[in-house]
């Protein structure tokens, strides 16, 4: 984890900016799931946010309205209307590493994935390029049948296979570092992203103008991964425009996987390759 943190607020939504000494070569706007808050990307052990700083960026840890820090929004569409605030957010943060034109790119991680991929698809558009983990366009029906749980009971435990795969493809330090960032569902959201993102994937996903990269883990639970659910997403964007690929060994937590260090490597060696 990192300590030495700037924290910012725009419009009730707060971020942490962790900043490289000297100026970086991109801000990369981190926006989390669901059950947690922005310090996902920076559990102990499976750090994100260090391995990106580490490679000369600066990176923002957002916590989505309702989540860490932020403000609640009140309305039938909290994922649309948490991507209208990222961009006031996101220019404070460029202004903070003292150049308001620094390239920006995101990484968003299920819901948050969601959220990221219409903030991309708004005009004018404010990213270079969008990473996403663990967001799909068709959910299982075992997802929605723990959608059905949720709403009569907030609390209820999954087991763990269910987010962070199979016994044997995490280790025991991830399902404890995450508590570091745990925090109550939403229901509103998760509600939001099982029953009317599907239907709202096509049309975000063809008006995103940058590079994008769409990754589902190898074992994920909460969306369809087989052969055509890949492709329709891949469909969804404009042609050329979107890598969408397939993680090895690991669940819907992919960032606490055993192979979450290359992971990240990966997603900033996409990144590295857009920005200008």
């Amino acid at each position: 984890m990192i300590g030495n943190a700037q924290e910012l607020e725009a419009n009730g939504l707060h971020g942490r900016l962790i900043r490289t000494d000297g100026r970086p070569a991109s801000l990369i706007v981190c926006v989390h799931g669901g059950g947690c808050s922005g310090r996902y990307f920076d559990l102990p052990g499976f750090s994100f946010a260090q391995t990106a700083v580490g490679a000369g960026h600066a990176v923002l840890l957002v916590d989505r309205p309702g989540h860490g820090m932020s403000r609640p929004i009140d309305g039938p569409d909290p994922i649309y209307a948490a991507s209208l605030l990222l961009t006031q957010l996101a220019g404070e943060a460029a202004g903070a590493c003292g150049d308001p034109d620094l390239p920006v790119a995101a990484f968003g991680h299920s819901i948050g994935g969601a959220v990221t991929m219409h903030w991309a698809a708004q005009s004018p558009p404010m990213l270079t390029c969008l990473a996403t983990s663990g967001i799909g366009s068709r959910p299982t029906e075992a997802a929605l049948a723990w959608l059905d749980e949720l709403h009569g009971n907030s609390d209820i435990v999954l087991p763990h296979a269910f987010f962070f795969g199979p016994d044997g493809s995490f280790d025991w330090r991830a399902p404890i570092a995450l508590r570091k960032s745990g925090e109550a569902w939403r229901k509103d959201e998760v509600d939001e992203v099982l029953t009317r993102w599907p239907d709202l994937f096509p049309s975000v996903a063809s008006r995103i103008g940058c590079p994008v990269l769409a990754i589902l883990s190898e074992h994920e639970r909460i969306w369809e991964n087989d052969s055509s659910a890949l492709n329709a997403m891949r469909d969804g964007f404009a042609p050329g425009r979107a890598r969408v690929e397939i993680a090895a060994g690991g669940g819907h937590l992919y960032e606490v996987h055993r192979n979450w260090s290359a992971h990240a490597e990966r997603i900033i060696a996409f990144i590295e390759g857009h920005i200008e």
